[in-house]
């Protein structure tokens, strides 16, 4: 079972970053962070559940970030903020590559439960200055509502509001409340056209409630994620099947007849809905041999 869970880890992984590349921290309250990639954290002396995957960024502006979640504010926070600013200067260092870390933000988004936190830790010699954002400001029972309606009417979400949808749970006061607005917010997030687009709403979801989702409905959703994926992936290989067979049946049936290859290439261009309708059919057969 841990293997399952590893993997569903991953792909969670893989989805989110696709999902952040090119956004805004808008919905955040942080419009002037925009991510353009998800950087690994493979950190050297680093606990395996000390720094998520999905925590260090690039930002559009050159600078990276190291992005972190807290329900509660607490000064041995900066501890652990610190242990991460060290780490990710430490990997640059081991590399040679000193030079090319310009600039390193440490950003903290508190949940609905805090309302306001130190946000500079000064030693002296060492001062640490973190950016906050606060989602107690954010009305969650307006954006869902919102968000609703839209979904309701057939109408398709922004970028921003999909991020909106990711976070909604972390809107709300309570662990109990949180793991209501969850459920909610997938649900609607499964009503979303498409299915890609389904996927990563969940996967954010699941990345941004990682400290307060219930870990038996996670898994579930994880569960249900790799399967989606692993469905899409048996599709795919059966429709590609299937137009090759459909053109390989086709070409075949025209050279036995000698038909000159300018005039076969003509009848597939005009034919190619056929051969889609040929690649759906072998696909239902394909899939039918194929075990579970």
């Amino acid at each position: 079972m841990e293997e399952i869970a590893y993997q569903n880890k991953d792909i969670t992984s893989k989805l989110m970053a696709e999902t952040l590349k090119g956004r805004s921290l808008a919905a955040f309250g942080l419009p002037e962070l925009k991510i353009v990639d998800i950087l690994p954290t493979n950190l050297p002396v680093i606990e395996s559940n000390e720094l998520r995957l999905d925590n260090l960024f690039l930002l559009s502006d050159g600078s990276l970030a190291i992005i972190d979640y807290e329900s509660s504010f607490s000064r041995e926070n900066f501890v652990k903020y610190l242990n991460y600013i060290a780490r990710v200067i430490r990997r640059f260092a081991i590399r040679r590559e000193l030079k090319d870390l310009k600039q390193l933000k440490m950003v903290v988004i508190y949940t609905a439960d805090v309302e306001r936190a130190e946000e500079r830790y000064d030693l002296g010699g060492l001062i640490l200055v973190v950016e906050s954002a606060y989602l107690i400001h954010l009305d969650g029972s307006q954006i869902y509502h919102r968000l609703k309606n839209k979904i309701d009417a057939g109408e398709k979400l922004t970028e921003e509001e999909l991020m909106e949808l990711m976070i909604l749970p972390l809107t709300v006061k309570g662990k109990k409340r949180k793991q209501e607005t969850i459920e909610k917010a997938v649900n609607l997030g499964k009503r979303l056209p498409d299915r890609e687009g389904q996927l990563k709403v969940i996967a954010g979801i699941l990345t941004f409630t990682d400290k307060v989702i219930d870990r038996a409905y996670a898994k579930k959703l994880e569960e249900e994620m790799q399967m989606t994926l692993v469905g899409q992936m048996l599709m795919d290989e059966g429709y590609q099947r299937g137009m090759e067979k459909g053109i390989q049946v086709f070409i075949q049936d025209n050279v036995s007849e000698n038909v000159p290859k300018q005039r076969i290439i003509q009848k597939l261009q005009a034919n190619f809905s056929l051969m889609e309708e040929e690649a759906i059919n072998y696909y239902t057969i394909f899939s039918k041999q194929t075990p579970n």
